[in-house]
């Protein structure tokens, strides 16, 4: 997310306890319509609840120049 947006989330929250909490249930930036859908989709796995489930950094890593290659061409 703070990739494409330039800035950090939640810059509007108190960083607390209870806004801890907020994240472990769930809570996650809005994505904007215009980002490209494999983007966000790529965002979306990071934030998978299941640690299993996120890419890890290598896959992170390529999906990425992946992505910045097909949008550059």
């Amino acid at each position: 997310w703070e990739i494409s947006f330039g800035q950090p989330p939640f810059m509007n929250y108190e960083h607390d306890y209870i806004f801890a909490i907020d994240i472990i249930d769930g809570i996650r930036p809005k994505i904007v319509s215009e980002i490209p859908l494999e983007y966000k989709s790529l965002m979306e796995q990071c934030w998978d609840a299941n640690l299993l489930k996120r890419p890890d950094t290598n896959t992170l890593h390529n999906k990425i120049i992946e992505i910045k290659s097909y949008y550059q061409n």
